[in-house]
């Protein structure tokens, strides 16, 4: 009988733990390590939201157009830091070539592929270690101002009908019968029946980390700063606490700072730390059934276990400059036009990194360069949707087996030449996984 694999995990959010986890069923002997502990990192304070209906793409036809007005409203998505704009040019240009009609039903379709499944691979996960409760489909709404607001474009409209996606119409009185906490500007609204919410992300990847350890498995809290690779296959992890990990195989799930350790097997990847800021409210005087995203405003709430939830924007500002605390101020004045009656004493502020590709998917493909070595990153505001097939996807390449998800749409050969035609350099940080 052979030995099993040894596998390293560089990661500890939801991608990485959960891939751990599925490797470790696999029999495989598996180490994670991450400076920080379990959860810490963009896994901490996201939305909350499992979205096995998600399938339109972030980078839509007539994106160009509506840049300017995103950048400059107090009410706009997205925010850019003039420091980081050269940095950035090339990443948009490749986003705006996503928005071709024609790309973007093959993404659509891709992430219908990577979502479709999440609730059947997570809740008998969730099930077995007492914690049904963590992450239920209890459905997502949608609603705007305008009439027909929340139903998106006729693009929209055709990639659900295309993907099967149940989607509800709703009218103001719906919406309110539905949401009663909510404003009466809201005359329309999209319920979403088979997407749902965690009850806290963070105490999700905690659940999940500690039964990897229960289970055998170890979590290192150190980052990985080199490695030696053996001629024969595999390695050694080189860490920044001096440790060293030899290895059979090694699973690259670093979040925004996946790239710099991509770099060590010669790979770049026009990755950018999108950040998204959020507001907790502890005390919010009101509780939401179901997640409920602004279409207006581009901005979502959702109740969990600490209290009430405002998340939002698309912060571009590297890795390292200091967050942009306005960005959560709005966030609150957000919440009070949504909730008239919402209560925002005590409110806790947040900014993560998510690490986020051109065209919206993940990369999950093996490195160019050695072969024992996978890239599982870049899953952006999915990554809480996302992780179980990621996990699932990452063992059957570490087992050998064939993927159950056509994986083409997410290799590193759609970025072979750059983003723009050019080779894409690192970004720099102190602080590598």
């Amino acid at each position: 009988m052979q030995p099993p694999k040894r596998i390293v995990v560089a990661g500890c959010g939801i991608i990485g733990i959960m891939c751990a986890l599925e490797l470790q069923r696999r029999a495989c002997d598996v180490t994670v390590i991450d400076p920080r502990a379990p959860g810490e990192g963009c896994s901490f304070g996201n939305a909350g939201n499992v979205v096995a209906g998600a399938v339109v793409p972030f980078s839509m036809p007539g994106s160009l157009l509506k840049i300017p007005n995103w950048v400059l409203s107090p009410h706009g998505p997205l925010s850019i830091r003039l420091r980081r704009l050269p940095w950035l040019l090339p990443w948009l240009l490749e986003w705006l070539k996503a928005s071709h009609p024609t790309n973007v039903r093959h993404i659509s379709k891709a992430m219908h592929a990577m979502h479709a499944e999440t609730f059947d691979l997570y809740l008998p996960l969730l099930r077995e270690l007492g914690e049904s409760n963590l992450i239920t489909k209890v459905g997502q709404l949608y609603v705007s101002r305008h009439a027909h607001g929340a139903e998106g474009d006729a693009l929209s409209r055709a990639l659900r009908a295309e993907a099967g996606i149940r989607v509800e119409r709703l009218s103001g009185g719906q919406i309110r019968d539905l949401v009663p906490a909510l404003s009466r500007e809201f005359c329309s609204g999209i319920l979403f029946p088979d997407n749902g919410t965690c009850a806290n992300p963070f105490r999700l990847v905690q659940v999940l980390a500690r039964a990897f350890v229960a289970r055998g498995g170890a979590i290192q809290r150190s980052a990985m700063v080199a490695v030696e690779r053996n001629p024969e296959g595999g390695g050694t992890a080189i860490l920044e606490s001096g440790g060293r990990l030899s290895y059979d195989g090694l699973v690259i799930a670093a979040g925004a700072w996946s790239n710099q350790l991509a770099g060590m097997f010669g790979a770049r990847v026009p990755l950018e730390a999108q950040r998204g800021y959020h507001v907790t409210l502890p005390e919010p005087g009101i509780k939401l059934e179901l997640a409920v995203a602004n279409c207006d405003f581009h901005c979502a709430a959702t109740s969990m276990e600490m209290g009430l939830r405002l998340t939002g924007t698309a912060e571009f500002a590297g890795l390292d400059a200091k967050p942009n605390w306005q960005h959560a101020k709005r966030l609150l004045k957000f919440g009070a036009q949504m909730f008239p009656g919402l209560q925002t004493t005590g409110a806790q502020q947040w900014v993560g990194m998510r690490p986020t590709l051109p065209d919206g998917l993940p990369v999950l493909d093996r490195a160019s360069s050695d072969r024992n070595v996978i890239f599982a990153f870049g899953n952006g505001s999915y990554g809480l949707t996302e992780a179980p097939m990621m996990a699932r996807l990452v063992a059957a390449l570490a087992m050998n087996e064939r993927p159950s998800v056509d994986l083409s749409p997410f290799t590193l050969a759609r970025f072979s030449r750059g983003v723009g035609g050019r080779v894409v350099p690192s970004q720099p940080s102190a602080t590598p996984c």
